[in-house]
């Protein structure tokens, strides 16, 4: 009776977990790994699909596919960019942008990180590439650019991630 019902109680810990690495992914913090890490965890107690399934294959597609997440990222990221020709600077900038904005839009309940994310790597493409360009024009078009891939790669990723979260679900449930 003890043992189900621990059993239950880390499943359920499991599933807030997942859904705390679920949150986390937008805001480009390392939420794949914790579900994967969740899942490394879990298998050390308790068996997958009852024992059906290995921890070794779970884990393994796990890992890989938080890994993969953090290739798609940058790979979307860096050479998104690159098609219309933002400089490294620009890219340096937004990532220290979105940093900045991060951190300034945590009073903003629950969705002022996010934004500030967004908007800080926008404005801080945008401010660099104005101030080497000295064309206002070409750096709106950049720091677009650059807010456009960062979007994409966060979506991509927050995708994944549920993917993830829903494989990892399937196994232990």
């Amino acid at each position: 009776m003890w043992e189900l019902s621990l059993h239950w109680l880390i499943r359920i810990i499991l599933l807030v977990g997942v859904l705390g690495g679920l949150l986390l992914v937008p805001f480009s913090l390392p939420g794949t790994w914790l579900i994967a890490l969740l899942g490394i965890i879990y298998s050390l107690f308790y068996s997958f699909d009852g024992g059906a399934t290995t921890a070794f294959w779970v884990n393994g597609w796990l890992l890989g596919l938080a890994a993969f997440g953090e290739i798609m990222e940058f790979v979307v990221g860096v050479f998104g960019g690159k098609v219309v020709k933002v400089s490294t600077g620009a890219i340096i900038a937004a990532f220290i942008g979105g940093i900045a904005g991060l951190i300034i839009g945590v009073p903003i309940f629950l969705v002022g990180s996010l934004i500030g994310m967004f908007l800080g790597a926008f404005l801080g493409a945008l401010i660099y590439e104005w101030v080497v360009l000295k064309a206002f024009g070409r750096a709106v078009v950049t720091a677009c650019t650059v807010l456009t891939t960062r979007l994409v790669a966060v979506v991509l990723k927050t995708f994944l991630a549920a993917g993830m979260a829903v494989f990892l679900f399937l196994h232990v449930f």
